[in-house]
């Protein structure tokens, strides 16, 4: 069975509960590394993070360092061939996860005949999510919680950009026929779906943008708000707040859902 912290608030009521061992890819930056926060702040204890971004990682472990037992690991995950080899010593110490958060991805524009780019986005975004799971699988139980990140263009489209749109529809067929694939071993499967989370990569994206353009960074988040009936960007915390909740005891009957965080940009889709 799962092991689960409670905390309570003065009044008595009972707050979210969450996780002691966790497992978080793309930890390093953006809604990772926020989740993984998030995690340490409601009590979990041991956290595997995973990331490509060496420095970034270290820089997460030193923060915590008091507070949490995080254990860092460097891995590309558009290399599966290396996936059970780096990850089988911690997954044998660490014992059953009770929530993993995939986080993870890119958001490379392309045309559809660039095939390297629609085969990167894919793999990584999508394929290298399947196979992480089937290995983790018998690391997870009754009660245990999956979070997908996917995205609001899971459920829309945009252009030069049918490899990511593609990528993020098919994690939700994942999240789907995954979530009734588990539900007997007592697993939970979800997704969150953002829109304009302010992250380094959407900053990256805009930044290529408005060298195009000539517009500033500043200029290009205004017109974003404007936008969005909320008149705010989704900040990562906005997405760890989602991601504790679907992976408490408190959503224990949620399961194949997507949940969509975009402050009103997509008018109810």
């Amino acid at each position: 069975m799962a092991a689960w912290l409670c905390f309570e608030v003065a009044s008595g009521f009972e707050v979210f509960i969450v996780c002691k061992t966790a497992l978080v890819t793309g930890a390093a930056n953006g809604i990772g590394s926020a989740t993984v926060r998030k995690l340490v702040s409601h009590g979990a204890t041991h956290i595997l993070a995973l990331d490509r971004d060496q420095s970034g990682l270290a820089a997460l472990v030193s923060e915590m360092a008091d507070s949490v037992d995080i254990i860092p690991v460097v891995l590309d995950l558009e290399n599966m061939d290396v996936y059970e080899q780096l990850l089988e010593p911690y997954l044998n110490d660490i014992g059953q996860l009770d929530t993993v958060v995939i986080s993870h991805g890119v958001s490379d524009e392309n045309e559809l005949a660039e095939h390297q780019v629609w085969d990167k986005v894919m793999n990584i975004n999508l394929n290298a999510t399947r196979y992480l799971l089937s290995l983790l699988e018998k690391k997870l139980g009754q009660g245990s919680s999956v979070v997908v990140i996917s995205s609001i263009l899971a459920k829309v489209g945009k252009q030069r950009n049918t490899a990511y749109c593609s990528s993020k529809h098919g994690l939700m067929g994942l999240v789907k026929g995954l979530a009734l694939d588990w539900a007997r071993l007592g697993i939970r499967v979800n997704a969150v779906l953002p829109s304009w989370v302010d992250t380094p990569m959407l900053r990256r994206e805009l930044q290529k943008q408005g060298d195009m353009t000539g517009a500033s960074m500043n200029q290009m988040l205004r017109q974003i708000k404007k936008r969005i009936p909320l008149r705010s960007l989704v900040s990562a915390e906005d997405i760890a707040d989602s991601i504790i909740f679907l992976a408490s005891p408190q959503a224990k009957m949620i399961t194949a859902q997507s949940l969509v965080v975009d402050g009103g940009d997509g008018c109810g889709v």
